[in-house]
Parts: C-alpha cells; structure tokens; sequence
C-alpha cells in the first residue's frame, strides 16, 4: 500500500491517509482522475507485486487523498483483481504509535497481520476483512510526511527523500508524465463510504480505538479525522461502497464495485 503522513493534528495524533482502488492501469485512470476531477499527484512507488500513485482531489480547505494499485506480474494484487475485478481494495490510518494501535485493535478481537517496524519511514500492519465492514484496514506510521494541500496544488516539486518511502521501493518518480494532462475541471472528494453490518463494533473501532470524532445519525455514522471522513452506513452486505464527490460535472465515476458521486 502507500506510506502515510504522520498527522500533526487532532487529538490523539490519528489520521484517516487514503482510500485506496485496485486497478489494471493506474496510470490510465489518474490521466482521467485529473482531467474530469483535477487530480494531483502526491508520490508513487514500485514494488516487486505493484505499484502505487498517490492522489490528492480538492481545493487547500477541502479534499482527500485516493490512492491507484497496479499490479506488477503475479502477486496478491493480481489474484484480487482477477477474483474481484477494479475496485476498493483498503482504506488506510496513520497512527503515532503502531504497536499500541495494533494491540487496542486485537483487544477488540479483530485478527491483525503483516506487522512491520524496521524501516522507520515505513511501518505498517492491517486489519484482517472481517464480516462486518468486509474491508482491508491498514494501520501505519512514518517518520516524515506529505506536504500539506496548499503546497501539493502551487509545486509541482516532490522530493523522495523527504516523503514516507516503502521499504524496498523503486522508481519514486515514475508517475511524473502525469503532470503532462490538462485539467479541464476541479472537483473535491469527501467521505469514504463503508456497509457494516454491525455499527456498534464499528463505533468501537473507529471512534474507541482510531479517535474519530463521531456523529451519529439512525442509519449512518460519521467519523471525521483532519485528513478526511468516514461515513459508515447499517447494511446486510458489508463492504466500501466508494467516495463522495463535490463539485464535479459527473454525477458518479464508478472505479469498478464502487464509485465516486454526489
């Protein structure tokens, strides 16, 4: 997945980073992304089974970051697209301290896998898909961070160096030939949508153990961040059902199983 900045605000130092799609041709639909939506680039990586791009789609007061999944010959990404086809693959938080986020996560009795902490401009753990919310949830934190959303929409400069790095990543700039496509129009990407079948564990996880600040509603919750929102709905099927949109001519562009609309 996508190295995470280090929230710098909010109470308990936890941030919702991105929401994250797995697509054939990442590079394909980013040129989309930012003609129809005003996408902007953030940072992207290689990886031995994928590779990433990071997006940003808003204005400086307004916006949340999507993140583009390609795989690279056979690896999990490719059996998820051949089982699933395009579509959401995980929403992802950072946190100031890994290993007691991971810890309060198990206490709730969700299965926590894949926990990393050698490279610290990458540490990284994720929440198992369970039968409520249907859904991979990466847990990280990183030493650095993304410039803030003023900066990422005035410069087209980005700087490896300074920016989360996946441990064993390649070709940082690989994305760059996206600067090359016009914007024909700007939008803003608001709340993650998430189906759970149960809204009180999920108010456990993501009010009681990712800090969200909630306000609940009869058939949805939301749960803000200052990177973002989630806004999670009581449903028989589980699962992201995508992201809304502001401001766009597009009433909704489906990535596959979900879509981002209105």
């Amino acid at each position: 997945m996508t190295a995470p900045r280090t929230a710098a605000t909010g109470g308990t130092g936890i941030d919702l980073d991105h929401t994250s799609f797995a697509v054939h041709d990442a590079m394909r639909w980013a040129r989309f992304l930012r003609r129809k939506l005003g996408a902007t680039p953030i940072s992207g990586e290689t990886l031995p089974e994928f590779r990433y791009l990071l997006l940003y789609v808003g204005a400086p007061e307004q916006g949340a970051r999507l993140e583009l999944m390609e795989p690279q010959g056979d690896g999990f990404l490719t059996r998820n697209l051949a089982k699933r086809g395009e579509g959401p693959h995980h929403v992802t938080f950072t946190v100031p301290d890994l290993r007691a986020a991971v810890a309060r996560v198990r206490a709730l009795g969700s299965t926590v896998v894949g926990e990393s902490y050698e490279h610290p401009p990458w540490h990284e753990a994720f929440i198992v898909p369970d039968d409520k919310h249907a859904v991979v949830i990466q847990l990280a934190q990183s030493d650095r961070r993304y410039p803030g959303p003023e900066d990422l929409l005035t410069t087209c400069a980005r700087d490896p160096e300074s920016l989360p790095s996946v441990s064993g990543a390649t070709e940082p700039l690989w994305w760059t030939s996206l600067w090359g496509t016009p914007v024909e129009t700007t939008a803003r990407l608001g709340a993650t949508h998430l189906a759970s079948t149960d809204l009180a564990f999920s108010r456990r996880l993501f009010e009681g153990v990712l800090g969200g600040e909630l306000r609940a509603e009869d058939e949805h919750f939301d749960f803000s961040w200052p990177g973002g929102s989630v806004r999670v709905h009581a449903a028989e099927r589980p699962g992201i059902l995508g992201m809304a949109l502001h401001g766009s001519g597009f009433t909704s562009v489906r990535i596959g199983s979900a879509s981002l609309r209105a």
